[in-house]
């Protein structure tokens, strides 16, 4: 792919702004590529790591470093991976802090290192030669755009697409119900709530398995809310994105291969509660949904999940937790 590799005059202010924030060295010079840090968390799951990476190593772009975050892994990961990818920088958690922590710990050192961009990236995703030299040539011409996702594709017919609309009861439901199936299946629906052009555009939440940031993007609007410990990371990162005045984009021309929640189907009805415990921070936080629209929510996920604890021991066994998670009154906070 040919491309300009020379900074723009807004570019280069924004990375000096964030350097600065962070006390961080020059940056690098304007002639070579800006410095993308892709940031891996594992969880027990090193050959997905190890695959993502190999996939990493065969991209055109060159200007990048992989940082892999092991999350409290039980098994051999960490040693699998330090003897596999020594090139990569290799972080220990001491237990299993979720995603938004987890991430914040690669994202933190990222940006002590002068990364201009931080990939987040699921470790059971696989990039395509022409990811990052896509998704670098749209930021750097594109200066307003302080959060991306690529194109993600998966084997089931439910494609991870952006959500176009901004969240109200209707789109709720929609999205992120088991109506979310009947949707994605029916073209005239999907596309009123989800955005499946093939030009890039703002949208309003991005897939969480695949995000793109400007450094300086982490300065103006922070890292992962630390509050949620799996799932509604991508839409409380976008809310608080748009709350800092930025914009988030669909790039479709990136691409990236998902095989879907590889670490999460692991924790079957533990991560159904989880679920359900970071849906009702989002809304009580972020979005300020409505009693009747929360109470509606509960509800669906209620019964959603009673439909799973008649057909699966393990739901059965959770029921308890679980109705404690989805009826409690959490509380409100923000980092």
């Amino acid at each position: 792919m040919n491309r300009d590799n020379t900074w723009t005059e807004e570019a280069s202010s924004g990375r000096a702004a964030h350097h600065q924030a962070f006390d961080l060295p020059p940056a690098q010079s304007e002639t070579i590529q800006p410095s993308v840090y892709v940031v891996l968390l594992n969880w027990n799951g090193w050959r997905d790591t190890l695959e993502c990476v190999r996939s990493l190593q065969r991209m055109e772009y060159q200007n990048w470093h992989a940082v892999i975050v092991d999350n409290g892994s039980s098994d051999d990961s960490v040693e699998r991976l330090k003897e596999a990818c020594p090139e990569a920088t290799i972080i220990e958690n001491e237990k299993n802090r979720g995603f938004a922590a987890g991430n914040n710990v690669g994202i933190r050192m990222a940006l002590k290192n002068a990364a201009d961009y931080v990939f987040v990236l699921n470790n059971d995703t696989t990039v395509f030669p022409d990811t990052l030299s896509e998704l670098v040539s749209f930021a750097e011409s594109h200066g307003e755009a302080a959060l991306m996702s690529p194109k993600i594709l998966r084997h089931d017919p439910q494609t991870e697409w952006p959500i176009r609309r901004k969240l109200n009861l209707l789109t709720i439901f929609c999205t992120l119900t088991p109506l979310r199936r009947f949707v994605l299946r029916l073209p005239l629906l999907r596309g009123r709530f989800y955005y499946t052009d093939s030009e890039p555009a703002v949208v309003q939440f991005l897939p969480g398995s695949a995000l793109f940031f400007r450094a300086t993007t982490f300065v103006t609007a922070g890292l992962f809310d630390e509050n949620t410990f799996l799932d509604y990371e991508e839409f409380i990162i976008a809310e608080k994105v748009r709350s800092a005045g930025l914009s988030a984009y669909f790039v479709p021309g990136a691409g990236i291969w998902h095989k879907g929640s590889a670490s999460g189907s692991k924790l079957r009805a533990k991560r159904y509660i989880e679920n359900a415990k970071s849906e009702e921070y989002f809304f009580s936080s972020y979005v300020r949904l409505s009693r009747f629209g929360r109470f509606t929510v509960r509800v669906i996920r209620f019964v959603t999940y009673a439909a799973r604890a008649l057909r699966y021991e393990n739901y059965r066994k959770h029921f308890d937790e679980f109705t404690t998670a989805l009826w409690s009154n959490h509380p409100v906070s923000k980092n």
